[in-house]
């Protein structure tokens, strides 16, 4: 009996591991996983390993968490595509995305980048505006640093649950394994009382 139910568990654990690697996980972002951008973004593309389906989607947030509207969210096949019709300013911005793959699983996830344009100013300036100028790039330089490290903080905190989404696809192979030991040990004893 053992003989016959062998092949069996193979067939049912493979198959149990091979859906649990079996999502689709993004390819390639522009922009990229904490790339710097220096000129303005006009473009959000982000490719997929597989198909992904129409009710996919994606949002730009400032490091405030403030939502930036992105205009003519468009799929076709594995490529996930929204425009900005306005430019965002300087600072740090994180794309939040959610898919759902074409094996019906929902997948999410981030992706951190700045914008770090420079800076172009007029020469129709006095002095006293220029002086007022180089306060307000101060100002704008200490809110950045603050901006950067309260993004940071909160990249730090969200990223603990990411790492909780990838162990759980350990989750169904472990269990997988398992049912074959209990199932296993339970046929070694009923051999063994015959």
């Amino acid at each position: 009996m053992l003989k016959k139910f062998l092949p069996f568990s193979f067939i049912f654990l493979f198959t149990f591991v091979n859906n649990a690697f079996a999502h689709t996980h993004i390819e390639s972002s522009s922009p990229q996983s904490e790339e710097v951008l220096i000129e303005e973004l006009k473009e959000i593309t982000l490719t997929f390993e597989g198909k992904i389906e129409q009710s996919s989607s994606f949002t730009l947030q400032n490091a405030a968490g403030d939502s930036i509207p992105v205009d003519n969210i468009s799929i076709s096949e594995n490529v996930l595509t929204g425009s900005l019709t306005n430019p965002i300013e300087n600072g740090e911005y994180l794309i939040i995305w959610n898919i759902i793959g074409a094996d019906g699983h929902l997948i999410e996830g981030e992706i951190p980048f700045t914008v770090d344009m420079p800076i172009t100013e007029t020469n129709d300036h006095t002095e006293e505006e220029s002086v007022n100028m180089e306060v307000t790039d101060a100002d704008l330089l200490m809110d950045t640093e603050e901006t950067a490290s309260n993004l940071e903080e909160e990249l730090a905190v969200e990223e603990a649950p990411a790492e909780n989404t990838s162990s759980s696809y350990l989750v169904p192979s472990l269990i997988g394994v398992l049912i074959l030991i209990v199932v296993g040990s339970f046929l070694f004893i009923a051999k063994r009382k015959q």
